[in-house]
């Protein structure tokens, strides 16, 4: 809500505009009304399931999630309408795994019979579309060493987002053969750690062979790479080469990636690692470095963009 001050009866008049465009079914104009409605008025309930419905019918399926959750979770008495838009927008952002999770959550609460008619159908079909989804999934598994990369991390990250963690197994299997990328392979621990799967795996990072439990791992985003030296070298770029700090970050979260989960004090120290990857980027743009290089940890630095 603005702190500018609105044109007298300006409220007044965007309600009206608001109600007259839903009533003849132009709902871009509602949502421009609402756009301009919020820039200067607190919503009220009647008025934010109106905008509900406007998202709903522009197919504005990311944003209406996004605004039932809130509405939801601030209590307003108008739950089942809520939930069934939060619902309705996860299933046509074919997010079926949580349109299952979230009703079998809420059903007992809900008590009126409309709405309960309304959500176990969503269920059922959302359950039939992951049980396609797992049919096609296990046929791409099994041909998986004739497909590419790209269709690989496609079909792994569909398998996290649908959890259909009881592939684990043949996950196992597939990344300890020899023609799984650095990239896919991290993806592929990712998976088996949100699995629990909890056998010992022997894998080849950056030329090392080691043996890891993926039920015991971190995930890669809270690496010791991401919390400790990734915000350092940012901040030392921030504040002397701003240009440079959006493709810098593209650099560490791909190296992150690569890297894991290799445990990387056993080549360096946290200020060694920091220093280094300035001068690695100052390497990039031609400028004088700020630091000196620890020469063996430029080369590995460099060798991850291979």
């Amino acid at each position: 809500m603005s702190e500018l001050i609105p044109f007298p009866k300006l409220k007044q008049k965007l309600c009206s505009d608001i109600k007259q465009a839903i009533a003849k079914e132009q709902y871009d104009i509602a949502y421009d009304c609402f756009v301009e409605y919020e820039q200067y008025f607190e919503m009220t309930e009647a008025l934010a399931l109106m905008k509900c419905h406007v998202l709903w019918e522009t197919e504005s399926y990311l944003e209406l999630r996004e605004e039932a959750h809130i509405l939801l979770e601030q209590g307003y008495t108008s739950q089942d309408e809520l939930m069934i838009y939060y619902v309705k927008s996860l299933f046509a952002l074919e997010q079926y795994q949580s349109v299952v999770s979230v009703v079998d959550e809420i059903l007992d609460n809900v008590k009126a019979h409309q709405t309960r008619m309304i959500l176990l159908p969503l269920k059922d079909q959302a359950q039939h579309q992951l049980n396609k989804r797992q049919e096609d999934m296990q046929v791409q598994l099994q041909q998986f060493d004739q497909l590419s990369e790209g269709p690989r991390t496609e079909l792994i990250l569909s398998m996290i987002d649908d959890s259909a963690y009881y592939f684990a197994d043949t996950i196992a299997y597939w990344i300890m053969q020899d023609d799984v990328s650095a990239s896919l392979q991290s993806l592929m621990l990712e998976y088996l750690r949100f699995a629990r799967y909890n056998q010992s795996i022997q894998l080849e990072v950056n030329g090392e062979e080691i043996t890891v439990v993926p039920a015991q791992l971190e995930g890669f985003d809270v690496t010791r790479f991401m919390e400790s030296i990734v915000p350092e070298v940012i901040a030392q770029l921030e504040n002397d080469y701003p240009s440079l700090v959006q493709e810098a970050r593209i650099h560490l979260n791909a190296h992150n990636i690569a890297m894991y989960p290799y445990d990387i004090t056993q080549l360096a120290d946290d200020q060694t690692w920091i220093q280094t990857y300035v001068y690695y980027f100052e390497e990039m743009i031609g400028v004088s470095p700020s630091f000196s290089a620890d020469t063996h940890i430029l080369s590995f630095i460099k060798l991850l963009n291979t």
